[in-house]
């Protein structure tokens, strides 16, 4: 991978971001994306299960602990096979990304409203708070509307950087909202056959927040026009309106 890709990597993330988030299987030649809160806990689990099919691995490695996946980091690779990955034709390439409202929203409830998670003592650490304090949804969004795309927490990053678009050319872009449909497609594309029955009905997610079913609860005018600026990619790029009453 040439100096120039990899600037343009790190401009919006860190290495280590770049390394934990981006899955490649060498086996079957592809590379998925996994952008914060955006159905990635499922793709892996189905992922997984398919990687170690064969193998003398019995039970499917937890997604949550990235030092037990099957599938490799870019570190893993030599800048010639990794520029491949990520540029080459043999490769496929996707990721998954949602409705900047309902991603956000999600975020919130679940990452910002329990004090125990990383992504929590980023965001009070970000507005000068101690540990313990109760960020208001207002709060959170104004905070991280100010914060540059390497500034924030991969889970509520601005999803075209996070997903790295301006280097990387995706075969596929599939959508949490129509998550059934778009995964039969990407496994399909990768394993010749669909997944098994039921398995795309299964959320891996530790947690669900309805966010999609609770945005007039949450979203005010002021912070629909904050987000429509400040997450501008994510409605141009991935075609989602920026429209609060159309979530899909």
């Amino acid at each position: 991978m040439g100096a120039a890709m990899l600037d343009a990597i790190l401009s919006t993330k860190s290495r280590s971001d770049f390394d934990m988030h981006t899955y490649i299987s060498m086996a079957h030649r592809y590379m998925f994306h996994a952008v914060g809160k955006a159905a990635n806990s499922s793709v892996k689990a189905m992922l997984y299960e398919r990687e170690i099919a064969g193998t003398f691995v019995r039970a499917v490695p937890s997604v949550h602990d990235r030092n037990m996946s099957p599938l490799i980091s870019p570190y893993q690779l030599h800048a010639d096979d990794l520029e491949r990955v990520l540029t080459g034709e043999e490769f496929f390439r996707f990721t998954f990304v949602r409705n900047p409202y309902s991603r956000l929203l999600s975020c919130y409830l679940d990452r910002i409203k329990a004090h125990s998670t990383r992504p929590y003592k980023e965001l009070i650490r970000a507005m000068g708070r101690k540990q313990g304090y109760e960020p208001t949804f207002e709060e959170f969004v104004r905070t991280i509307c100010t914060q540059t795309s390497k500034q924030q927490n991969n889970h509520w990053r601005v999803q075209a950087d996070d997903a790295m678009t301006s280097v990387v050319d995706y075969h596929m872009v599939g959508r949490q909202e129509s998550f059934a449909a778009d995964f039969v497609r990407i496994h399909m594309r990768i394993f010749g056959a669909p997944p098994a029955e039921g398995a795309v009905d299964v959320n891996a997610s530790p947690s669900s927040t309805s966010a999609a079913q609770r945005l007039a609860e949450y979203w005010t005018d002021d912070l629909v026009a904050l987000v429509r600026k400040r997450y501008a990619a994510d409605f141009d790029v991935f075609g989602y309106s920026p429209d609060l009453a159309r979530t899909a």
